[in-house]
């Protein structure tokens, strides 16, 4: 008895089926008789509610329990189909096509919910496939320079008839290149991966202290590049996930030093307004150019092969709109102001 539908019909069948049999029985066993007793002490029988079933009520009791079972087996398969069509649309659907949906299941209220749930997973697992898919795609194809230039760089040494040190020394600095290259790009790589699959947790953080906490991490980086640090605004407590809004402001600011001038600063500005918290960060480098600007946000985006693997600021961006903020990249008349949007209202 694990099938529902059999469960169903059971319980249907003795809905239906126990009263008639306990009518039958109860009329059939139930006897009254009424006597009077005449002059001279003997009785006399004045009425008999006694039920004297026939042959055609036993016939008809009888034929009632196939009846009964079949409706009710009919009833119960109407009650258990939206729950079959859902089953049978789990068993066709396929790892690489999850555009199959249940629909409208009809049935009651309970099954008509399963339904747009199941349809409304299967929505979910379609984007998520669609985003792994092209994170693959876009991983592969960014993984697969660095790794040619290996390769290449080992053959080129391999076959020279007479390498010398100067020719190692020229491999080696290519093959360290592409090897830093590859290490930045599976760190990013990683870093989005586990921002995605972790769950945001709000709790009031002042986002000035975490671009302290930035500044003190790229110190060093600044310095050797002969670049200053430079932080305007006061206290600004925002509820947010801090040690993702740490990861997407060391992003815009490690992103503004590896463009910033020798000899320059990289300012960082941390403003409240009536939306929530704005955090700007504007380096002297050579900017965006104009033709240029809708592809900053693009994973795997490098303009001009500058340095970098190009995932800072697309994470940076997912972080942001993670909050229910934005990164967007402003105007400016010299180098790049990016500017990271925090509400201070969750809905």
């Amino acid at each position: 008895m694990r099938s529902l539908r059999a469960r169903l019909a059971l319980t249907g069948a003795l809905a239906i089926y126990l009263p008639v049999v306990l009518v039958f029985a109860v009329t059939s066993i139930d006897a009254q008789e009424v006597t009077e007793t005449l002059p001279g002490g003997t009785t006399r029988l004045v009425s008999d509610s006694s039920v004297d079933p026939t042959g055609w009520a036993w016939f008809t009791v009888a034929a009632l329990l196939p009846v009964t079972l079949a409706l009710a087996w009919w009833w119960a398969g109407r009650a258990v189909r939206p729950f079959e069509r859902i089953r049978e649309a789990a068993e066709r659907i396929e790892a690489s096509d999850l555009s199959l949906r249940v629909g409208g299941a009809e049935g009651t209220a309970e099954a008509r919910g399963l339904a747009a749930a199941f349809d409304a997973m299967l929505d979910r697992l379609e984007r998520s496939a669609r985003v792994q898919r092209r994170l693959i795609e876009e991983t592969s194809h960014e993984l697969r320079t660095p790794l040619a230039v290996l390769i290449t760089g080992a053959d080129v040494l391999l076959r020279h008839p007479e390498p010398d040190l100067a020719l190692y020394r020229e491999g080696l600095e290519r093959s360290r290149n592409a090897a830093e290259r590859l290490r930045d790009a599976v760190g990013e790589l990683l870093v989005d991966a586990r921002g995605r699959a972790r769950a945001i947790e709000r709790r009031p953080a002042d986002v000035t202290a975490l671009v302290r906490e930035v500044f003190a991490e790229v110190a060093a980086f600044a310095a050797a590049r002969a670049v200053r640090l430079e932080l305007r605004g006061e206290a600004a407590e925002a509820p947010v996930d801090a040690p993702s809004v740490h990861r997407a402001i060391a992003n815009l600011v490690h992103n503004a030093v590896k463009h910033a001038p020798e000899g320059t600063a990289v300012t960082v500005h941390v403003a409240r307004t009536e939306a929530g918290i704005d955090v700007v960060v504007a380096d002297a480098g050579p900017g965006v150019p104009a033709a240029e600007r809708d592809r900053v946000f693009e994973r795997f985006w490098r303009g001009d092969r500058a340095p970098g693997t190009g995932l800072g600021l697309p994470i940076a961006r997912q972080i942001a709109q993670a909050h229910g903020g934005d990164v967007a990249l402003l105007g400016s008349d010299r180098g790049a102001r990016f500017r990271l949007t925090l509400p201070v209202r969750v809905e």
